[in-house]
């Protein structure tokens, strides 16, 4: 009889330790949703933040053309310069087209 109860608690404390484990098992679960769902949210912003900086390093560039070609004396080899460098970024789109 000893033995028996002995068994029984013995199964009981077990039983209470493979719950307490399934309980954080689930919440670490959980816990790894939220993250991964945090992560991918932080991906969209820093792509959207790459995609901003892109834009404006563009309006940059076509602001110092613009500023390179008003101006007078002086900054001519600077002017040829931004359109050279612009007519090499026309010819390597199109023959990115080309492919």
């Amino acid at each position: 009889m000893a033995l028996k109860n002995e068994t029984e608690k013995t199964l009981d404390q077990l039983e209470k330790l493979i719950q307490e484990l399934v309980r954080r098992f689930e919440l670490a679960a959980r816990d790894r949703s939220d993250y991964l769902a945090e992560l991918n949210k932080t991906k969209i912003e820093l792509q959207n933040a790459k995609n901003k900086i892109a834009e404006q390093e563009k309006k940059l560039e076509h602001y110092e053309l613009k500023q390179a070609l008003l101006s007078g004396a002086g900054s001519d080899k600077r002017a040829k310069r931004k359109l050279g460098k612009l007519v090499k970024e026309i010819d390597k789109c199109i023959s990115l087209l080309n492919d």
